[in-house]
């Protein structure tokens, strides 16, 4: 339902855009839902309209049908459930943007590689043991034959309370990740929503994940990029990163990806399940905002 109803009074303005909303709207915190005139009003109706739409788009993440993995046969057609048409080869690359590095935009195009990893960071997710382990992994392997790997820690989701600088520190203490320019732990930036990251916001949109969702649904998700700049394969979060060596060789070595394993399809179809349920799911109006993050 829309917020827009045949002349109601004023003071009716906000009740009828909360009802309309849903119940995440309901969930926003209660100095946004003061609305003390007209001019007020609208705006909050338009606000409201905008994060009932984001989380009508993630509740259909329950409806979307499951992935028929076992279906596929062994000559590719499994990869292209994982791997859905990319448009990265008809607009930008990600040598196109900027990122946030040491309180600055920064050219992008001195941390790419010959193949390069951009993942979305949490320091205080659980799943971070594995992943940066394996992420650090994979750049001690590959890092002299040109691997990348590009951090980027956000405090939509579960708030990161650390600074960035600080952020950097422990990944590198604890992990050993840290290494400029070629595994860089960048600022904090929103990566969903209206103020998200414009490289997020390409590479979302250019590569969705297997049940059509662009948007990040999780910590940890991992882009492969070619030399190029541009996404060539997404993986979800709990997929162990050491089992994408077989890409990142193909990539290093100029050649076009193996077929997407059972291994990466069974991944998908784990996060789908989880994404409904998981408390460290992006869920708009929960912890993060269509326009900013719950800190802003």
């Amino acid at each position: 339902s829309s917020c827009r109803r045949p002349a109601p009074s004023l003071s009716l303005l906000p009740l009828l855009c909360l009802l309309s909303a849903g119940t995440h709207a309901l969930q926003l915190p209660s100095r946004r839902l003061v609305l003390g005139d007209a001019a007020t009003a609208a705006i909050g109706c338009a606000f409201l309209g905008h994060q009932c739409r984001a989380a009508a788009a993630d509740d259909a993440l329950a409806a979307t049908p499951g992935l028929a993995a076992g279906e596929a046969s062994a000559d590719g057609e499994r990869a292209s459930s994982v791997d859905p048409p990319s448009s990265a080869g008809l607009g930008p690359a990600a040598f196109d943007f900027d990122v946030p590095f040491r309180g600055e935009p920064q050219p992008i195009a001195p941390f790419m590689g010959k193949a390069t990893i951009v993942v979305n960071v949490k320091y205080d997710d659980p799943a971070t043991l594995e992943q940066l382990t394996g992420l650090q992994a994979l750049f001690s392997r590959f890092g002299q034959s040109g691997l990348h790997v590009l951090a980027f820690p956000t405090d939509q989701g579960w708030f990161e309370a650390d600074d960035s600088n600080t952020l950097r520190l422990k990944f590198k203490s604890v992990y050993d990740f840290g290494q400029y320019p070629s595994a860089v732990v960048f600022d904090k930036a929103d990566l969903l929503g209206g103020n998200a990251l414009p490289l997020y916001g390409w590479l979302t949109r250019t590569m969705t994940n297997p049940w059509g969702v662009s948007r990040l649904v999780f910590d940890y998700e991992k882009f492969l990029l070619g030399s190029d700049g541009r996404p060539l394969r997404r993986y979800p979060r709990k997929f162990d990163p050491e089992m994408m060596e077989a890409d990142i060789q193909a990539v290093l070595a100029g050649k076009p990806l193996p077929p997407a394993s059972p291994v990466l399809v069974k991944a998908w179809e784990e996060a789908k399940r989880e994404a409904v349920k998981s408390e460290y799911a992006f869920k708009p109006g929960l912890n993060y905002y269509a326009f900013g993050s719950p800190a802003s």
